[in-house]
């Protein structure tokens, strides 16, 4: 389901395209997982961060009654030979060791994700913060 979504919407390419693995990343979720990331809009956004490979990144994006909910927002990219795998959530968890705040008008990032402070870690595993959700 995830991942048809994702190679339909050219998600899994883009990400492929950077050095991701999708199959082992998103091929492993539970079904409870990979329903709700099935409901997140995923988005291949242009960014002009420094180090960033092919000067892109990918975002999963909950709708906006689930980030009040404490479902983060994440995003995958390349930076500096690096993957990095960001995890924000708009409340600050026990796991979040950053913190950013992203202007009304950014470019960079979702638009539902500008004109807030966000909380965040990176994780080095680079996979989905529900991956572990169990059945």
């Amino acid at each position: 389901m995830l991942l048809e979504k994702l190679r339909s919407q050219g998600i899994a390419e883009a990400l492929e395209a950077i050095g991701y693995d999708c199959e082992r990343i998103f091929g492993e979720l539970t079904p409870e997982a990979e329903e709700l990331y099935a409901s997140y809009s995923w988005r291949k956004i242009s960014c002009s961060v420094e180090g960033i490979r092919d000067a892109y990144v990918v975002h999963a994006v909950p709708l906006e009654e689930l980030l009040k909910e404490d479902h983060p927002w994440e995003e995958w990219f390349f930076q500096f030979g690096r993957p990095e795998h960001h995890v924000l959530f708009l409340n600050k968890k026990d796991c979040c060791d950053q913190e950013i705040f992203i202007p009304e008008d950014d470019r960079d990032h979702p638009q539902e994700a500008c004109g807030r402070t966000w909380h965040y870690y990176c994780d080095k595993e680079s996979f989905p913060y529900f991956a572990g959700l169990k059945k």
